[in-house]
């Protein structure tokens, strides 16, 4: 019986689900943030892709705020918002250019408010 390589074998405990979803990446270090797509979800981070320059390096905390419902573009649909702490594991530029970057949460996800929708008074 032939061993699979390590770089064959699957490195991950969860298994990823490919989903479509607006997403930013805050940086805890208030380097700056993010806009991205949503690649795939797991029960353990995302992978997401930006055309973007790079704000984050590996190992950076961030915050990870999901946007899902936006694809609507609906006034009357509020979008519902997840938001996790990560830290960023890998960036990689992929074809055409853009970035893929893979986030491992550290915490739970939560519902919350989008950041541009918050009111300050």
């Amino acid at each position: 019986m032939v061993e699979p390589r390590a770089q064959d074998r699957e490195r991950r405990k969860d298994r990823r689900l490919p989903m479509q979803a607006n997403v930013r990446i805050l940086c805890r270090d208030g380097a700056g943030a993010l806009s991205a797509e949503l690649v795939d979800v797991s029960a353990g981070g995302v992978r997401v892709r930006a055309d973007s320059p790079r704000v984050h390096g590996t190992g950076a905390a961030v915050d990870v705020e999901i946007r899902l419902g936006d694809e609507a573009g609906l006034p009357s649909s509020a979008p519902v918002c997840l938001r996790a702490p990560g830290v960023v594991v890998r960036v990689e530029e992929v074809i055409g250019g853009a970035l893929e970057t893979a986030l491992c949460f550290t915490g739970a996800l939560e519902m919350h408010e989008p950041f541009d929708r918050l009111l300050l008074f």
